[in-house]
Formats: C-alpha cells, structure tokens, sequence
C-alpha cells in the first residue's frame, strides 16, 4: 500500500463552511488556535471574560488573512474558565468571524452550560465541543443530545494506555456514547503532552484514519508548551523554526486538522503547513484527481 492509501473510505465533514478529513492532498489541513488562554496578553480577568476587544478582533483577523494568503482554512479555539467567560468570548468572536468556534472548556458543569448558551444564541452550528474523553460524564452526553450539538473532537488520552496502538481502543470506548448522544461531525485528536508524544500522536492519525476513517489531527503545540528549555537554550529564530517543523509534523503523516497553539503565531504555522499540503497534491494529480482551486497548491505561490 502506497503513500496515504488507506484501508477504509475517508470521511469528510463540514462544520460551518469548514470543511475537514478526507485524502490528504485534497481538503486542506484545518488550523486551529487558541485565543484568551492562560497567560494569553490580551485577557484582563479571565474570570469575568474581560479582553482587550481591538487587539482580540485583530488576531481573528490575522488567521482570516493567512486562509487568504495559504488557503489553510481556520477554526478559533475558544479557551475560558468557565461559562460566564465563554458566553462572553463566544458572543465576540461569533460577531467578527463566520470560523467554527472550538469550545475549550475544562470542567464538564462548563461545558454543560456553554452547550446551552450556544443553543440559546442560535450558535450551535458553529460550535465544536473540545473535547470528549473516555472520562467524559453521562451529564455532557445527555446535553448533548438535548440540544443537538452536532459536532466534537474527541481527544484519545488516557494515562493507562499511551502507545500509538492503544489509541483505537480509547476510541471505540468513546464512540457509541458520542453516536448515541447525536454527533455527526467527530474529530480525533490523538493527543500530544510533550515532545516523544508528538511522534505516536502523529502514527495514530493514521492509524485512526486507516480503521475508521474519521478526521485525525493533534495538538501538536503541546509539544513546544512542554519544551521547557527551549527558549533559553536556543536563539529566536531557531524557536520560530521549531514551532512551524512541530506544527507541520503531523500535517506531512497526514493529519487532517492541526491545534497549533496561540492564534497570534498564525503567520508563523500557516505557510509551513500549506507546503505540505501543497507538495503532497501532486500525489493526487498523479492519480488524475485535483484539489480545487482554493487549495494551498494555488495560493501560496
């Protein structure tokens, strides 16, 4: 079996104009970041959901820009406290961008209640629950369910069973609940917490993608976040460097989206990324398929 052939269909989904999985070298590789995480300059209370509006809308349209320039599409991870802070944030970036929002919540009584503030706001379509784990309660599931929330990553972790080929038994844990509770539109994140993790996320993309099809990616910038020393021991450019190989990584073993980290370093990922995809369209042009004429292929040059 050849280059990205695999053994089951590949599926493709659209979330709100996105559109993610498939043949890599075909749809191009999804790019999320993150905005108003923990540490992140323009929050001003996280508690209350207090940002810096200008500087907030200038980051969102920042990634809208790259999209333009790569033709990488883009997601905004929305990462809050709690549900106060992500009505707030949901409210903003809903208002400035027509992007999927990925709600980064990390208690599950958040997340239940975000899920009902986006119902309510008529925003569910644009909505990505991040994440479902195999820890996630029978509470998330059932509002899910109640409300019709339709699309989820599901993240593959769990500290009992970290090699690359534990990763499809965590997923058919997840799946029926997540088939039951409605989702339509499921995504994989294989999970990446330090460097050497990276490398088995990025084999069980494609693993998961060879078995069951389902759109595959990882956090890939949890990689750098765990990189303790690497700011001090290596120069500025260097750093840069680091960052768009991480982030491309997967993208080149064939993942479908990428979590990228902090959406202010968008121009620093995006190209690196729509190389990969661009190179590996000429492997479907050999088979006389063609990426359409918004794909990274066109625009980067």
């Amino acid at each position: 079996m050849s280059l990205f052939e695999y053994a089951v269909e590949q599926k493709t989904f659209e979330i709100h104009g996105v559109k993610v999985g498939g043949e890599p070298g075909i749809t191009p590789t999804v790019m999320i970041g993150s905005i108003f995480y923990k540490g992140h300059s323009i929050v001003q209370d996280p508690g209350e959901g207090l940002f810096d509006e200008n500087r907030a809308e200038a980051l969102i349209k920042g990634v809208e820009e790259q999209t333009d320039m790569t033709g990488l599409p883009g997601m905004v991870d929305i990462v809050a406290e709690n549900a106060v802070a992500a009505g707030r944030y949901i409210d903003f970036v809903a208002g400035v961008t027509e992007m999927p929002l990925v709600m980064d919540i990390p208690s599950e009584e958040s997340q239940v209640e975000v899920l009902q503030y986006a119902s309510d706001q008529g925003l569910l379509g644009q909505v990505v629950l991040n994440s479902l784990t195999p820890h996630s309660g029978s509470h998330v599931y059932e509002k899910i369910k109640e409300v019709g929330c339709s699309s989820a990553i599901l993240l593959l972790y769990s500290t009992a069973t970290l090699l690359s080929s534990d990763k499809s038994g965590l997923l058919e844990a997840i799946l029926p609940r997540v088939e039951d509770a409605g989702v339509e539109n499921i995504l994989v994140d294989t999970a990446v917490i330090d460097v050497p993790s990276l490398g088995l996320a990025s084999k069980a993309v494609h693993r998961i993608k060879d078995g069951y099809g389902y759109p595959s990616g990882c956090g890939a910038h949890n990689a750098i976040s765990s990189w303790k020393r690497l700011r001090e021991k290596y120069k500025k450019d260097a750093v840069t460097s680091v960052v768009a190989v991480v982030n491309a990584l997967p993208a080149a073993l064939g993942a479908d989206f990428v979590i990228y980290g902090p959406i202010d370093i968008a121009g620093d990922v995006f190209p690196a990324v729509a190389l990969v995809d661009a190179a590996f369209s000429q492997l479907q042009i050999e088979k006389r398929v063609r990426p359409g004429r918004d794909h990274p292929r066109y625009r980067i040059g």
